[in-house]
């Protein structure tokens, strides 16, 4: 009984002295004075080098650290609680060309042991930056560097290869990129971290980091999604897959003659540059790819001189069932010079027909009536065709003129489905009622078309009495310009406007 009244009493006395946790941390005795006690404690400071650095120093000492015990240093104290998180938000290593594919690797692990550690209690507070983006600054050559950024949500890899050395003429290179994983196989056992990403985007990839990408890409076996953008040197594109891959991006990559695509599952392809060499087939029946969103802004013009019936009929084939759609006058010209007619027991659908587009914006340099007839015998393949976005770019590519369609358009039908018609680029007042005029005869009374300006100034196509007309052949119609409010409402962008 004592004893218990002598703890309970020790308690008290230890709950009423301020300083008794602070000497028990420091291993001090109670009756040790306090000149003695700060002695002790500058002592131990003193020792202590590591605190004393700065905060970059340390992150930069925990990016070495194994994943789990990086984590663990949060629990030093309160200064540390968050240096892990920087430290391994963004790293920064040295090394060479044939080091990435295995650094890489190792940054993509340490995403997924991230992941598993939220399990354990004592690192859930972790959570919060696997949510986020990580980042690897990698150092090879004399002058180059890698920026490898992985968001685990949705499981989407970027690479940035960057050179401080511009060479005037880059070195040719190509870009293989051929699955060897297929999901009737029966499982095999294998560690490979490449397999989780869903995304992968490159940057500025060139002769030197080729072999790497390709090496990467080849391990990529769920890869939904390609992104490619500004690949100086850039000659060739082979994709060669049957995995879940469903969407390709190519942006200015000039130097690309060549682009052969062999999937059964891509349905989005978007392209901004030169045309380039293009072939595209499936590993089934089908005869091309079925691209339900296709973005062919070849603007620039062409990017080799052979223009093949091959070529024309992989082009004309591959959009045929899309829905949402962007395409050059003069590329659409350019295959119709080559194109003809594919034997009827080859496809189930009429020769040259787009019946399921929806959305399409057409890219020309010039109004005229030739350029007018063109885009009319294009609307009378497309029955379906619900929004029409005409942008009108002076810089565009324009081919000679070797076939009249004048003749061709006589019969085209009312688009019973359009909705809109918008107006936009450069264009001179008689250029626009140029335009309405030729697209009223084969809109609907419901359909709305309106202008746009570079200043997005908004016009929008109403009919008007006789008498406000001051020139012929507008019929009963005029552009009107609209207020603000409504210019909010008339407007829409085409699904690639902001690419």
């Amino acid at each position: 009984m004592g004893k218990k009244l002598r703890n309970k009493k020790k308690k008290q006395q230890e709950k009423h002295d301020p300083g008794h946790d602070r000497r028990r941390r420091n291993n001090l005795d109670p009756q040790t004075s306090k000149a003695e006690r700060d002695d002790k404690i500058e002592e131990k400071s003193a020792n202590d080098f590591i605190s004393r650095l700065p905060d970059d120093v340390l992150q930069h000492i925990i990016s070495f650290l194994p994943l789990r015990d990086a984590v663990r240093t949060s629990f030093l104290s309160t200064r540390w609680r968050d240096l892990w998180k920087t430290g391994l938000e963004t790293m920064e290593k040295d090394g060479s060309v044939d080091e990435i594919f295995s650094e890489i690797g190792c940054f993509i692990d340490d995403g997924h042991e991230l992941e598993l550690l939220t399990s354990f209690q004592e690192f859930s507070s972790i959570l919060g930056l696997i949510k986020h983006s990580r980042r690897l600054r990698f150092n090879f050559g004399y002058s180059g560097f890698l920026l490898a950024t992985i968001m685990p949500i949705n499981r989407t890899l970027h690479l940035d290869f960057h050179s401080n050395k511009y060479e005037s003429a880059p070195i040719d290179f190509d870009l293989i990129w051929k699955s060897v994983y297929y999901w009737r196989w029966p499982y095999i056992s294998t560690d490979c971290p490449f397999k989780s990403i869903n995304s992968l985007h490159l940057t500025a990839v060139n002769n030197l980091t080729s072999e790497v990408v390709s090496s990467i890409l080849s391990k990529c076996w769920y890869l939904k999604s390609l992104i490619i953008k500004e690949c100086h040197g850039l000659h060739s594109l082979r994709i060669n897959t049957r995995s879940w891959f469903s969407k390709l991006m190519v942006f200015n990559c000039l130097q690309l003659k060549s682009l052969h695509i062999k999937s059964d599952g891509i349905d989005k392809f978007r392209f901004r540059g030169l045309l380039p060499s293009f072939t595209s087939k499936s590993f089934g029946y089908i005869h091309s790819c079925n691209l339900a969103d296709a973005m062919l802004d070849f603007r620039g013009g062409p990017g080799y001189d052979h223009f093949t019936y091959e070529h024309s009929d992989s082009l004309i084939s591959a959009i045929e069932r899309s829905r949402i759609l962007t395409l050059c006058r003069w590329t659409f010209e350019q295959a119709m010079i080559r194109w003809h007619p594919r034997p009827t027991w080859l496809i189930r659908l009429p020769a040259f027909e787009f019946p399921w587009l929806n959305e399409l914006q057409w890219i020309d340099n010039e109004v005229d009536e030739h350029s007018i007839d063109v885009l009319m015998f294009f609307l009378k393949k497309c029955p379906s065709l619900e929004k029409l976005y005409i942008n009108i770019d002076p810089t565009s590519y324009s081919r000679p003129r070797t076939r009249k369609y004048g003749d061709q358009v006589s019969d085209c039908k009312r688009l019973v489905y359009l909705e809109v018609v918008q107006l936009e680029g450069v264009m001179k007042e008689c250029d626009k009622k140029l335009l309405a005029s030729r697209l009223l005869d084969v809109v609907s009374k419901k359909t709305k078309i309106i202008a746009k300006s570079r200043e997005n100034r908004v016009w929008k196509l109403e009919e008007v009495s006789l008498s406000l007309l001051l020139e012929e052949g507008m019929k009963h119609y005029m552009f009107v310009e609209v207020n603000e409010e409504e210019n909010g409402k008339l407007c829409s962008k085409h699904a690639h406007a902001d690419l």
